[in-house]
């Protein structure tokens, strides 16, 4: 967590070592703030604002573990309406 921008040294100040476990943090105006998450449950995560408006602007994104095996207990399909980005922008998504 820091003031400013983000830089790609800004990853020399990262406590690596004790990090605090948590299941939220804050970031503050003009600043950002660095997250270590383990990823050892497959499915679907939604990391997104507490703050239901910044959510609806977009505040939010999905973060897939990815597993071969398909279940619907784990994780539904994308939902037609999904505003996809990044390698997933154009493709289609199955029907819910």
């Amino acid at each position: 967590m820091d003031g400013g921008q983000w830089t790609p040294a800004s990853r020399n100040t990262y406590n690596l070592r004790d990090g605090v476990s948590r299941c939220t943090t804050q970031v503050y105006p003009k600043s950002w703030t660095a997250v270590y998450m383990a990823l050892d449950n497959v499915g679907m995560w939604n990391i997104r604002s507490e703050f239901w408006a910044r959510r609806y602007l977009g505040q939010q994104f999905y973060l897939r573990v990815y597993s071969p095996v398909e279940s619907l207990r784990d994780e539904y399909p994308i939902p037609r309406n999904a505003l996809l980005c990044g390698r997933a922008a154009g493709r289609r998504t199955r029907p819910l």
